[in-house]
């Protein structure tokens, strides 16, 4: 167990979904006062000073990286014969927890959690990184969002990692390539992993099974998973496929990289939104209703029903239920099961449809009211008694979208990309420091300026923040009052001895009130302080 402190860290309680088998603590940034994740890499006798040379660079490269679906690393740093990594402290549960409570999750929700998660890996691979050990245990569900954890440089070269052998749970996501060797990892390999592991989340259990290690061995190299089509029923052919052919024993059959993966994941929304049917299966690959050889009818079998396939059999010796007569009424009942299937909803049935996922409040089921039901219910009852309705959810889905989009992009320092997310956080930053007159100006100041029909998810965000803070707004004079209260408050904390909080104020009303006239006489001051507080103090001379 680490000391209670490393470094400038406080130590407090282990994180895992197995704390007794966790190297990583929950720790609090003493000066800073910011709760992290920290990695803790033993080494009983030291290590060399190349290995340490090797691990300061590691963290250094880590610091870089900077996207919504990958941890931010803080830094490392050693302590005695102990080295760690800090990770930004995401607050939810893994993957696997969520799958222990639920089992399994609807193809949706897989595809939900797939799309963003495959972006933050081909994110890594551009930065010629590769994860190494993708599970859902190395997956938080961050709010509506996906982060891969534990990110390393090096995973199975560098001298400070985890000594505990893997257990037959974690080789089952791993690809025979790792089996033979560790160190002959290619971004193949992650995308082995990443299949393995919406393999996992959407029939509840792992691509290959054991009792020991060396069964889970065996079976990682040489056995065939079944389709993940023939355990979760809701599963679309092509997104089977997909998964399928993650799982390629040789890698040089798996696709190109997390890009080709993208692209794939796109088409599996794209027929999804399309409610394609049977027909459009056959033409996607594999059919159940096109087989050609006993493999391929077996798995149809599975799929539809035995009496989808008919084979070859003696006149004499064939089955009532293989008899023609049987064969062409099972078709007539199941084209009249599609055909009702895909009758069109009626606009009452479409709202109660949508009202029943957006209770839900997940990213998975948003997304699948406003898309399933809501835009459709728009496009076909454009002037229905339920369309402002409609619009009225999808806005709101749209702010909630924006909203936590924005949110993740402050807390990890990323940049923004459009103005919409701009002038939103600035007017944030303006409410965060207390001056919610110029906050609301800014606010106002979007409905203006953001005329693109794009841009509406910021515009209704700013209206709502206009309509909450509108009772309590302050007068451009209240405002030169807040000033006045923050740099007295920055003149507290510099006679405690707390200089850069002082600086962090001084700061703040420098960049956040520059250019505002009515106010400068105290930004003029703030700027002098800041000077004051740069310059070495004078040399003092005895009378």
């Amino acid at each position: 167990m680490p000391r209670s402190r490393l470094g400038p860290l406080a130590i407090e309680s282990k994180l895992g979904d197995s704390p007794s088998q966790s190297c990583v603590w929950r720790a609090i940034h003493v000066r800073l006062k910011k709760a992290v994740a920290v990695k803790v890499f033993s080494s009983p006798f030291g290590a060399t000073p190349e290995a340490r040379t090797d691990f300061a660079s590691e963290w250094e490269t880590l610091k870089k990286l900077a996207h919504p679906s990958i941890v931010k690393c803080y830094g490392g740093g050693f302590e005695s014969n102990d080295a760690y990594l800090a990770y930004e402290l995401i607050e939810g549960e893994t993957l696997a927890a969520q799958l222990e409570r639920r089992n399994r999750l609807p193809w949706e929700s897989v595809l939900e959690l797939a799309e963003p998660l495959i972006d933050g890996l081909q994110y890594l691979h551009e930065q010629e990184l590769i994860h190494g050990a993708i599970q859902p245990d190395k997956i938080m569900i961050a709010g509506l969002s996906p982060v891969l954890v534990d990110i390393r440089v090096d995973r199975y070269g560098s001298r400070f990692n985890s000594s505990r052998p893997p257990t037959t749970n974690e080789l089952s996501f791993r690809p025979p390539e790792w089996i033979q060797d560790p160190h002959s990892l290619s971004i193949r390999s992650d995308l082995y992993s990443f299949g393995a592991t919406l393999y996992f989340a959407l029939t509840g259990r792992p691509v290959v099974a054991g009792d020991t290690v060396e069964q889970v061995t065996e079976n990682v190299l040489n056995e065939k998973p079944v389709s993940a089509a023939s355990l979760a029923m809701d599963c679309p052919v092509w997104f089977d496929k997909l998964i399928s052919q993650l799982l390629e024993k040789d890698p040089r059959k798996r696709p190109f990289g997390a890009a080709a993966v993208q692209l794939a994941l796109a088409e599996v929304r794209r027929r999804s939104m399309s409610r394609t049917g049977v027909a459009e299966h056959a033409s996607s690959g594999f059919s159940p209703l096109s087989v050609t050889d006993q493999k391929d009818r077996d798995e149809a079998r599975s799929l539809l029903g035995r009496h989808f396939v008919q084979e070859p059999e003696t006149p004499d010796a064939t089955a009532w239920h293989d008899k023609p007569w049987f064969l062409i009424g099972s078709m007539v009942v199941i084209i009249a099961m599609l055909g009702w299937m895909a009758w069109p909803l009626s606009e009452t049935q479409m709202r109660d449809n949508a009202e029943t996922l957006l209770d839900q409040e997940t990213q998975t089921s948003l997304n699948q009211a406003k898309n399933h039901y809501l835009v459709p219910m728009l496009s076909r009852f454009p002037d229905g008694e339920h369309a402002d309705w409609a619009q009225e959810q999808i806005d709101r889905i749209d702010m909630l979208q924006a909203d936590h989009a924005l949110s993740v992009k402050l807390k990890r320092n990323l940049p923004l990309r459009n103005e919409g997310e701009r002038l939103l956080a600035e007017a944030k930053e303006y409410e965060r420091f207390g001056d919610t007159a110029t906050a609301m100006d800014q606010y106002r100041s979007m409905e203006t300026l953001l005329d693109d029909e794009k841009y509406r998810p910021y515009v209704n965000l700013a209206r709502q923040r206009l309509a909450q803070i509108e009772t309590r707004s302050m007068g451009q004079d209240e405002a030169a009052t807040m000033i006045g209260a923050k740099l007295n408050e920055a003149e507290r904390e510099l006679r405690s001895g707390n200089v850069v909080a002082a600086r962090r104020i001084w700061y703040s009303v420098i960049e956040l009130y520059g250019n505002n006239e009515k106010v400068q006489p105290l930004v003029v001051q703030a700027q002098q302080r800041l000077a004051q507080s740069n310059s070495p103090p004078k040399p003092t001379h005895a009378p």
